[in-house]
């Protein structure tokens, strides 16, 4: 008893220096402790009374409360015995779940609100066992007086952080509290093991494409010293090597190369050049789980250092290509001018929307100058577009465009191209089939070009906003505050530019003039489903989310004004992508 009093007092006397003098030495007092009462004091922490709030909208069904209930249940009845709140709370530290063992305890975790929906952040509540937990990034057992708030140190709680497996990011906190009478170390041993095993579950619910990238990344890691990134749909692995090769924006443009090209065959060589000038090489293999793909990984490593010269032959003369992040459309624009330059036939494919005409007629205009291109689309199939060939002077590059989608060849168009010494250019969808008379027509091809969709153009997106908003509103001052652009980032696109188009025209004639805000975007801006949607899903997704925009993001409010259960709200909100 003697060395517990001692303890308190040491504790209460450096806490009286600190709040005296923030500058004060605090001897005896555990480095954990002593760093998170110089942050609590620093951030205005109250130390006499527990000052935090509630948040109504919690995704109290989540995966992470789906994994960690079972093993919170069995941590609860390992330690029945001693009256303890079992505490899961998200990576902000609002409470999730919380299990008591004995009332008398519950009732005084909601006397200090240590309850479903609080938060307990250092910013708010100072010391404890799940804030001090995210600060530090590791398990801590607070004790007593270790808190920084009085009406907290008649307790004890023992937190660690649950990692994601796959990522290392911090997805929540467990916390068993308890009155400091009652604290041992065996609870702080016990929560770390029970955050072990939630991780351990989070593993094993991964889907079995996220389970097959990660083990291969593990494995050719393992055995690898060099550069390894394994990229699937919704997640990214990199090791130190690859941080340390590559300045942020390089690996964010090796990321949107690599979602690209795990689509394109089951081996990848590619040499690329990075935003920043470096020139890398990536060797991997794409990671199939039956007949779908599931991710990328590679081996990186650099060929050319920026401002070096390159080391492989057949470099992009960085002179010739527009400014861009993306490798890919980078590779795609070299290899392309260099078709249109000697005149050879070419054939660009990639999704309806991309900027495949948009390539060509960039590029003839640098090499050629403008009014050299003839475009002959789908919609011209039954007219004869002879006239239009002869009238634009000699060889001009006629661009067949989406050729996929033509019913046959329109009358005369073999002749005019013969008789005007064309160049030829066509767009297709990529594998996509064609009707014999078509592939007559296109039996002369001898070099194709594949440009990236945009979502896989993350770093040009900017640049394009800036371009297409100068093209939509010329003269006006038209732009994106910074929030709108970052709802635009995290869309899929499935429309591709021709889409971003659509949605920044939208937004000027909701503000024709200014700063265009979030709220300006059409609502299929905030949402990005993995799947094509019916009318009716369309329509139920704007719904909700103009319900989340006029009660600005408050979920149960959103819920309520819909008429429907939060439970539904958020399984509506993943179906259908919502970013709201």
């Amino acid at each position: 008893m003697g060395d517990v009093l001692a303890r308190r007092r040491l504790l209460a006397s450096a806490r009286a220096r600190l709040l005296d003098r923030p500058d004060a030495d605090l001897p005896g007092i555990p480095d954990h402790v002593a760093a998170s009462w110089r942050r609590s004091l620093a951030r205005g922490v109250d130390p006499e009374l527990v000052a935090n709030r509630h948040h109504p909208d919690l995704d109290v069904d989540s995966r992470l409360v789906r994994c960690a209930r079972p093993v919170i249940e069995q941590l609860a009845e390992q330690i029945a015995g001693v009256p303890v709140c079992v505490v899961l709370t998200d990576e902000r530290a609002r409470l999730l779940v919380r299990l008591d063992t004995a009332a008398s305890i519950g009732r005084a975790a909601d006397d200090n609100r240590f309850a479903e929906g609080f938060g307990y952040d250092e910013a708010a509540v100072g010391t404890n066992g799940v804030g001090t937990v995210l600060e530090s990034g590791g398990p801590v057992h607070v004790v007593g007086a270790e808190h920084f708030v009085e009406p907290l140190q008649s307790y004890a709680c023992a937190g660690a952080p649950v990692r994601d497996p796959f990522t290392g990011r911090i997805e929540g906190v467990l916390d068993v509290s308890c009155r400091a009478e009652h604290s041992s170390p065996i609870l702080h041993s016990a929560v770390t093991s029970a955050a072990a095993r939630i991780q351990d579950a989070l593993l094993h619910d991964r889907d079995t494409g996220q389970q097959a990238l990660f083990d291969l990344y593990t494995r050719v890691e393992a055995r690898s010293r060099r550069a390894v990134l394994a990229v699937g749909r919704r997640t990214v692995l990199a090791n130190t090597a690859l941080h340390t090769l590559l300045e942020p924006r390089d690996l964010a443009a090796l990321q949107d190369h690599a979602r690209f090209r795990m689509h394109r065959g089951p081996d990848v060589d590619d040499r690329l050049d990075l935003p920043s000038g470096v020139r890398v090489r990536m060797r991997g293999a794409s990671v199939t789980v039956g007949t779908t793909v599931a991710g990328l990984v590679a081996v990186v490593s650099v060929s050319a250092e920026a401002g070096g010269g390159a080391l492989s032959r057949g470099a992009p003369d960085p002179r010739s290509v527009p400014a861009s992040t993306s490798p890919a459309w980078r590779v795609a624009w070299t290899a392309a001018a260099d078709a249109v330059r000697a005149g050879t036939p070419l054939l660009v494919v990639g999704e309806t929307g991309s900027g495949r005409r948009r390539l060509l007629a960039d590029l003839d205009r640098a090499l050629h100058g403008p009014g050299r291109v003839v475009e002959v689309g789908p919609a011209d199939t039954g007219e004869d577009p002879a006239d239009r060939i002869r009238r634009s002077g000699p060889s001009p590059l006629v661009v067949l465009a989406d050729v996929d989608r033509w019913d046959g060849v329109p009358p005369g168009l073999p002749g005019a191209l013969r008789a005007s010494r064309a160049r030829l250019a066509a767009t297709a969808a990529d594998h996509a089939r064609r009707g014999a008379d078509v592939a007559e027509l296109l039996a002369g091809v001898r070099r194709s070009v594949t440009v990236p969709p945009l979502r896989n153009r993350s770093g040009d997106l900017p640049s394009l906003v800036t371009d297409v908003l100068a093209d939509l509103a010329p003269g006006r001052d038209a732009r994106l505050s910074t929030e709108a652009l970052r709802t635009l980032a995290r869309h899929g696109w499935p429309g591709n530019v021709a889409e971003l188009r659509d949605a920044l025209a939208t937004a000027l004639r909701r503000r024709p003039v200014g700063m265009l805000g979030v709220g300006d975007l059409p609502e299929s801006c905030q949402s990005a489903p993995r799947g094509a949607l019916r009318p009716v899903d369309e329509a139920e997704r704007d719904a909700i989310v103009v319900a989340l925009r006029e009660s600005d993001g408050n979920r149960a409010a959103a819920a309520a004004a819909l008429g429907v259960a939060r439970s539904t709200l958020y399984r509506k909100i993943a179906q259908y992508g919502i970013t709201a």
